[in-house]
């Protein structure tokens, strides 16, 4: 490890540059890494299970660590979980600070050097894993997925809210249509492949309705279905 010195303020001292990592395990802790192609063989070798990974589909607000803002997702990311409800990922041993699955860890972990990001911002976005690239477009699951993707792509919610005082009836009518039918075409998906709950979101991804809330959405669901509100 490098010789971390401690800097008393007018003496001259100086820490010196860091080029190891700490194992602080701040990085783990901001989140799962996103799965790229060459991290295929950690999926079908059982290094990385499928009930570890979440399917963030292409348009769904995330966290773009190069620009640092929330934005829409310009492409589908298959990412590592986070652990008991938190961010932090799944495979991080907050108690012997470190990973769990460290000599099968994801590319991106390999890569990211917190003291010098310019490979691994050069890194993101690139050869990204696709739930397709597990399933196989051929397949009967893979052309249901396909499916979905063309019925139900994901509303732009932020440029949604910025009319919804212009047509917010015309426009909550339709969303609630696009909620409901994503559930319905779920549910026929669930039926024929005999999926479990997670084996759906990792599929499928997040119904539509659960970010709404986060853009000042009221949702209710009721015995005909899922009904929206708009609370600005």
């Amino acid at each position: 490890m490098a010789d971390y010195r401690e800097y008393k303020p007018g003496d001259g001292s100086q820490i010196p540059a860091q080029t190891e990592c700490r194992q602080c395990g701040i990085c783990c802790e901001k989140g799962g890494p996103a799965l790229h192609t060459q991290d295929l063989l950690l999926i079908t070798d059982g290094f990385v299970p499928f009930k570890s990974i979440i399917t963030i589909r292409r348009g769904e607000s995330v966290h773009d660590p190069v620009t640092d803002t929330i934005g829409p997702s310009k492409t589908e990311l298959l990412k590592i979980s986070g652990s008991n409800g938190t961010w932090s990922c799944l495979f991080y041993d907050k108690g012997q600070k470190g990973c769990s699955i460290y000599a099968h860890r994801p590319l991106a972990c390999r890569t990211l050097k917190c003291w010098d990001t310019g490979e691994i911002l050069k890194l993101s976005g690139r050869d990204l894993l696709s739930r397709l690239d597990l399933v196989g477009a051929e397949t009967l699951l893979g052309k249901r997925l396909i499916e979905h993707e063309a019925l139900f792509p994901f509303p732009d919610l932020k440029a949604l809210v910025g009319s919804l005082s212009h047509i917010s009836k015309k426009v909550l009518k339709k969303l609630e249509r696009t909620v409901n039918n994503d559930l319905d075409h779920r549910a026929g998906s669930v039926d024929v492949f005999h999926l479990s709950v997670a084996q759906e979101l990792f599929y499928f991804g997040r119904p539509i309705f659960q970010q709404l809330e986060h853009f000042g959405f009221a949702i209710r669901e009721t015995a005909t279905g899922i009904k929206i509100k708009f609370k600005g």
